[in-house]
């Protein structure tokens, strides 16, 4: 199975469909999965282009005009969220996955990591899968926002990372619980736990969810 070279992230392919077809896939796994337990949670994909976040509005908004304009880096998003029906539909857990996007520069790999330690501060757990080529830059802003991923935890080389983060309370202690894995061109992806906030963990067969998601789109696996 192609990693840091794979055919989806060839020139003149969009990665964001693979990956789109990548998140709907991990959905419905974890959705067979609550669907077992009560249906209590609900798993959504989302699959984002950075273009759609930077359109103008159509009209200019009623009140004052703003009192500063900053600069700013809007990211692809590709991702799928556990939402938990009983509690209004908070954010219980999200499989955030890498794109390319990213790693264009220092400040998407920012954007991203902002947006994943946003989200394990808030208690949800988090899986992050970097599949895309280049270096996960992202993963020293996380290190430095949440302190998960320590550089002798970094993939070395064209390896690939799979962070998953619970974030919990033990005798008091808030903290957050870690899986590291780095995973080699060629290799199998791992079997990860999908912490859910107020459920049992799910588990998360990335390799199976690949393969399904290269079949339609004819890519190696």
């Amino acid at each position: 199975m192609p990693l840091q070279t794979a055919d989806w992230a060839a020139p003149g392919r969009d990665p964001l469909t693979f990956l789109g077809r990548w998140a709907e896939i991990v959905s419905a796994s974890l959705n067979a999965q609550f669907a077992e337990a009560g249906g209590r949670f609900v798993a959504e994909p989302t699959c984002g282009p950075r273009a759609g976040t930077t359109e103008a509005p159509p009209a200019a908004p009623a009140g004052s005009p703003p009192t500063l304009t900053a600069p700013a880096r809007f990211t692809d998003r590709v991702a799928v969220t556990v939402m938990d029906t009983q509690r209004g539909g908070a954010v219980a857990a999200v499989v955030l996955f890498v794109a390319p996007d990213h790693k264009v520069d220092s400040d998407g790999a920012l954007a991203f990591a902002v947006r994943a330690a946003g989200l394990m501060s808030g208690g949800a757990g988090v899986v992050i899968v970097d599949a895309a080529p280049g270096p996960a830059s992202w993963a020293t802003h996380l290190h430095s926002l949440t302190g998960v991923y320590p550089i002798t935890r970094r993939p070395r080389g064209p390896e690939a990372p799979v962070l998953v983060v619970h974030p919990e309370v033990r005798d008091g202690v808030e903290q957050f619980g870690v899986w590291h894995h780095a995973v080699g061109a060629g290799v199998p992806l791992p079997t990860v736990p999908v912490p859910v906030r107020g459920a049992a963990h799910l588990k998360l067969d990335l390799e199976a969810t690949y393969s399904e998601a290269c079949a339609p789109l004819r890519l190696p696996e």
